[in-house]
């Protein structure tokens, strides 16, 4: 589970029109209440709740007329799910899930691991925005680039050099051509190019994502050779 999910709004939408308000209060147990009639709801109850990938969900309880069974998907916003009725059996559903404020209105911000390493990288590696660090990086984060110390405030200043107007990458930009994830770790396979004339480099890059905050980092990369014994591309 992630703590990032707890004691969040969750508009659950069936379509077969049903709405509700979800809210996973902790790893074993959750409340709703129907959208149309508050007084259809539960609150608190046990619950086997787990993680089955980046952003994707799997929640069990009984509810009001027997077991209950969901998938939600955050990357995709999807709902699937079977309430086992104890009157009329099985009865498969499907659906959209979406976070929301405290307001009520959709939160859009970067949730899942890859999404919020993505919003990072594009930041920061891109954008240059050295500011991404205190949103997106975790204060104590581990560093397996032997150029730089660990720790965030470290990550910042060798990077803000590099940024500035006088910096040799201040016309980078790292091109994220694909992205996955395992349990706690986001790999992305990228196109480098320190500036419009530097030749382009292949680049691995692997972080570890916990509680919504980068905490751990590591690179390799890989020039663009002139001949390919293959034949086949880099990426």
């Amino acid at each position: 589970m992630t703590k990032q999910l707890f004691n969040r709004k969750i508009l659950v939408k069936q379509d077969d029109g049903r709405q509700f308000i979800d809210v996973i209060e902790d790893a074993t147990h959750l409340s709703w209440t129907s959208t149309v009639d508050e007084t259809l709801q539960q609150r608190d109850v046990d619950a086997v709740i787990a993680r089955l990938a980046d952003g994707v969900f799997n929640l069990n309880w009984l509810g009001l007329r027997g077991a209950m069974s969901e998938t939600m998907d955050f990357n995709r916003h999807t709902l699937v799910g079977v309430r086992f009725d104890s009157e009329k059996g099985p009865q498969r559903f499907a659906g959209s899930v979406q976070l929301l404020n405290d307001d009520g209105t959709p939160d859009l911000s970067p949730f899942t691991n890859c999404q919020i390493v993505l919003a990072f990288w594009n930041a920061f590696f891109n954008r240059h925005d050295v500011s991404a660090v205190t949103q997106y990086v975790a204060p104590e984060f581990i560093q397996h680039n032997p150029s730089i110390a660990d720790g965030a405030e470290a990550f910042t200043h060798y990077y803000r050099v590099l940024f500035g107007p006088q910096g040799s990458l201040r016309e980078s930009k790292r091109t994220v051509v694909s992205v996955a994830d395992r349990d706690d770790l986001v790999y992305l396979h990228v196109i480098r190019q320190d500036s419009p004339t530097a030749t382009e480099m292949a680049e691995v890059d692997i972080f570890r994502v916990r509680d919504g905050q980068l905490v751990e980092h590591w690179a390799v990369k890989q020039p663009f050779p002139n001949h390919s014994a293959n034949g086949h591309p880099m990426f």
